[in-house]
């Protein structure tokens, strides 16, 4: 009897850190649903998946819109019969002081990381308790979301929101059966077009991103990814409710 395929749904997954965790679970064996809103960035990422061996396909939604996310999960449900994993990992980034920061800025920043995570994580765990799925919920969360950053009052906001979001998530999901999980996954400063879009690509830009970590060494986005495939799979199978940190020991003084 063949075991079907394990379906992970991956937002962000256009670029940086969401497209490195799709391609590393297609290289494990995951079917991946690719989200997004750009068809050519999500074709790239398809090719990269397919590249790697495994499946995939994209799907274009706003992961701010609940009757998206809703429709989104219906079709997949409908075309595979399951949704196994589901990371949230769509976001944006900011940099201002918070005196600068207008109120709109806020919001919208709060909607992009927050509200997107609220959604996807509501409608990953409607799905899998109504399939009787023992699946994986990983929302990306930032280191930002347990320490301070200068001039990312907003973003610190927001992401220390997923943080303990993902906590209470995880006591509920738990109850289920059989029971789903929930973790934050919390990346430090990750080399990524976030960085660079926000500060320049450069060799000081890459400096900046390594200062500060104990390990000495930039960090990446398939850094993060790897921990991401370890929390949406079977070897995280009594890990939920956690946070955890991938960030070189930057947040450890």
């Amino acid at each position: 009897m063949t075991t079907p395929q394990s379906v992970a749904l991956v937002t962000g997954a256009t670029s940086g850190i969401g497209r490195a965790a799709a391609v590393r679970l297609a290289q494990e064996g995951w079917h991946i649903v690719a989200a997004g809103r750009d068809s050519a960035r999500g074709a790239a990422t398809v090719a990269a998946c397919t590249l790697a061996g495994g499946s995939a396909e994209f799907i274009a939604f706003d992961v701010c819109d609940e009757a998206g996310w809703q429709a989104a999960t219906v079709a997949i449900v409908a075309a595979h019969g399951r949704l196994d994993a589901v990371i949230n990992s769509a976001g944006i980034f900011s940099s201002k002081s918070f005196p600068d920061t207008s109120l709109a800025e806020f919001r919208a920043l709060w909607e992009a990381d927050v509200t997107s995570v609220v959604l996807g994580t509501k409608w990953a765990m409607r799905t899998m308790r109504d399939t009787a799925c023992a699946g994986s919920i990983v929302n990306v969360s930032s280191l930002a979301g347990l320490i301070g950053l200068e001039d990312c009052v907003a973003y610190c906001a927001a992401k220390a929101a997923v943080t303990h979001f993902s906590k209470i998530a995880a006591v509920e999901a738990g109850a289920f059966n059989p029971p789903v999980r929930v973790n934050s996954l919390n990346p430090g400063v990750i080399y990524t077009e976030m960085i660079t879009g926000a500060y320049g690509d450069n060799d000081a830009v890459r400096a900046f991103c390594m200062d500060g970590n104990a390990l000495a060494v930039v960090g990446e986005a398939r850094h993060v990814a790897a921990a991401a495939s370890y929390l949406a799979g079977p070897r995280a199978r009594f890990v939920t409710g956690t946070t955890l940190t991938v960030d070189g020991g930057r947040g450890s003084d």
